[in-house]
């Protein structure tokens, strides 16, 4: 009876460890990131391994699953690294939104040596901190509280009608004065509509690409992006973030293309202007490219609505 159980127990050991063994043999993804804790915008560097299956599997290529207009923005590859087996990949990637933000989902296919494929992910895959490009310091500066002067007790009231005699004249000279000036300098040139203004300022940027700093070609690019959309939406563009700027983009309905295009310039600009990264003049002439791109996808879109509102009109 002791001899059965024993014997027993050894079988149920053996499975186990045989078990385990092909486990242990079985592909599996893992996940490295050079980074854990970030600023929105970037570049993120990630390492993709291929681990076990070493006899007789295939490995394909790397996929990264993105969403458009989602929290993650690739920046370059998945390239594989030469000379490793079993296979590895690198990547880099840029958080668009604060938080916690889990990596996106990051899958090589893999065939056995029966010919079974499979798709294969990581199954804990890192994920990364990603904060405002303001500092901590900044973010929580306040200004001093205001004092009353020594001796004052309340607003003056009795000096309102003595100074408002003698500035409201003074102000309306000035107003005056101002909107004269106004007319003259608008009557002495064309205002261009929205799209011819940003197309004149591409043009003045693709001749300053290698000649000056790409920061500030960035910053004046993205400013006047900015401005175009202002003018074009009457919303405030010019003073919200590049987060805004989709939000904006996404709420007003635009097709995912536009979308995308806007959030491309403005990812280049960010890092370029904020992340101090590298850039090339390709680069830079492919991000004012984008620009234009954007600005004629959103006058067609908005083309189309005015039309479709004035059929809806007519039909009424």
């Amino acid at each position: 009876m002791f001899t059965e159980r024993v014997c027993r127990s050894l079988l149920a050991l053996i499975i186990l460890g045989a078990a385990a063994s092909a486990a242990a043999d079985g592909p599996a993804l893992e996940l490295e990131v050079g980074q854990t804790s970030v600023r929105v915008g970037d570049r993120v560097e990630i390492m993709a391994s291929a681990r076990g299956g070493e006899s007789g599997w295939l490995w394909g290529e790397l996929t990264v699953a993105l969403e458009p207009g989602g929290v993650w923005e690739l920046i370059d590859g998945p390239d594989a690294v030469p000379g490793v087996r079993p296979p590895a990949w690198r990547l880099i990637l840029a958080p668009m939104e604060l938080g916690e933000q889990a990596l996106p989902s990051i899958t090589v296919s893999a065939r056995s040596s029966d010919g079974e494929t499979t798709r294969i992910g990581s199954e804990d895959p890192p994920a990364v901190s990603v904060d405002s490009i303001l500092s901590g310091e900044e973010k929580d500066q306040a200004p001093a509280p205001l004092r009353d002067p020594i001796g004052v007790r309340g607003f003056p009231w009795e000096w309102v009608l003595p100074i408002s005699g003698v500035l409201l004249p003074l102000l309306a000279g000035v107003v005056w004065l101002w909107r004269g000036r106004g007319r003259s300098v608008v009557a002495g040139r064309a205002i261009l509509p929205p799209l011819a203004e940003l197309e004149a300022l591409a043009s003045e940027l693709e001749g300053r690409v290698g000649r000056e700093p790409a920061d500030g070609v960035c910053d004046r690019l993205a400013g006047g992006l900015r401005h175009y959309l202002e003018r074009r939406t009457g919303e405030p563009a010019e003073e919200m973030t590049s987060f805004e700027l989709r939000l904006l983009a996404r709420d007003r309905g635009w097709p995912e293309t536009t979308q995308r295009l806007v959030q491309r310039v403005m990812g280049v600009a960010d890092g370029i202007r904020f992340g101090r990264r590298p850039s090339t003049e390709d680069e830079l002439r492919g991000a004012i490219g984008q620009t234009l791109d954007a600005a004629r996808s959103v006058e067609v879109f908005l083309d189309d609505a005015n039309q479709e509102r004035a059929a809806a009109e007519v039909a009424s």
